[in-house]
């Protein structure tokens, strides 16, 4: 049986995938999404792995049928792309066709456009994960999901029970510490008492 600790712990997990940046409804016309930057954070790069990291799980939580590839790579020097597949309104087969896997070596480099799709890009090069969702919420027409109200009170419950578990391993640091420090000073009494002994004999 889980203790109580991982138990919360998985509850925190799940509602910050819930809710959160990223947390939206995305409309029928975005077919798919696909993402390529470096695996590194140098040259511009890390908002693109933030945006990953933070926001997509919550995009693909909300919205499980639409395909999300990632491709990474070790080419610092391109740009980070998003790129967004929208269905045409002339569009009529809805049949899905076949993705490729997201990978971690270059391997799923984003496709054409199929007959029926229009692609829009996003730049992600030296920008912030927070202004790349704004980029993308306005491309996509995304609704974002609010919270609840019972949601709310779960995460401020939550953040309560992770701050008074900074304030206790903080209080059982210091315990820890005043007793090594007693340990260390008993120690020096004993070896001092048994040296005053070595002396009178």
């Amino acid at each position: 049986m889980r203790s109580l600790g991982e138990r919360l712990n998985l509850l925190r997990k799940l509602i910050n995938l819930r809710c959160g940046p990223g947390a939206a409804i995305l409309p029928p016309e975005v077919s798919r999404i696909h993402l390529d930057f470096a695996a590194r954070m140098d040259d511009g790069h890390m908002g693109a792995r933030k945006f990953w990291r933070e926001c997509l799980p919550r995009l693909k939580y909300h919205n499980p049928s639409i395909p999300m590839i990632v491709n990474r790579h070790d080419q610092n020097q391109s740009s980070p792309l998003l790129t967004i597949y929208l269905r045409t309104k002339s569009a009529t087969d809805d049949s899905p066709s076949a993705q490729p896997a997201s990978s971690r070596t270059n391997l799923s480099k984003a496709q054409p456009p199929g007959p029926n799709e229009k692609t829009v890009t996003i730049d992600m090069k030296n920008k912030h994960s927070s202004d790349i969702l704004e980029y993308f919420i306005a491309e996509t027409r995304a609704k974002p999901v609010q919270a609840s109200k019972e949601e709310i009170a779960e995460m401020q419950y939550l953040e309560g029970m992770k701050k008074q578990a900074e304030i206790d391993r903080e209080r059982v640091r210091q315990l820890r510490a005043e007793k090594k420090k007693e340990e260390e000073m008993l120690k020096r009494a004993r070896a001092a008492g048994g040296m005053a002994e070595q002396d009178e004999a």
